[in-house]
């Protein structure tokens, strides 16, 4: 049986490159399918070769609980699924800015931006969040 945990897509990646990498796979092959830094897959390597592929499943694993239960979680998707003007922004688009700003109107905690990517990215929603214009 799999943990909830595994099935998040950035988990799903994770553990997909790991086996392309132990299936001979380079890793600018791995890099270019998934759209990973080419960082990001040679720590994936040296996990696996220190470790195996269990060792790169466990990456991540601890830490403490996010303040963001359940139910605060599907709130997010469900909400980010719309147009951002239904929750008050100008624009249709989403961006990580504008899901930060409603995770902390919403539930009055703040995260950094890296944390809110990680937030939709683990909900499956990173493919939603455009980037802000400067």
């Amino acid at each position: 049986m799999h943990s909830q945990s595994e099935n998040r897509p950035s988990v799903v990646r994770r553990m997909t490159a790991g086996q392309m990498l132990l299936d001979g796979a380079t890793l600018d092959q791995v890099a270019n399918q998934l759209n990973l830094s080419m960082a990001t897959v040679k720590r994936y390597r040296a996990i696996i070769d220190a470790g195996g592929l269990d060792a790169l499943k466990q990456m991540g694993v601890g830490g403490r609980s996010s303040v963001l239960d359940h139910h605060a979680l599907e709130w997010i998707a469900s909400a980010s699924q719309g147009s951002a003007r239904l929750q008050g922004f100008e624009s249709d688009a989403w961006t990580n800015a504008r899901l930060l700003a409603l995770i902390e109107t919403k539930y009055g905690v703040k995260y950094s931006r890296v944390y809110i990517w990680q937030i939709a990215t683990n909900l499956g929603l990173g493919h939603l969040l455009s980037r802000s214009r400067r």
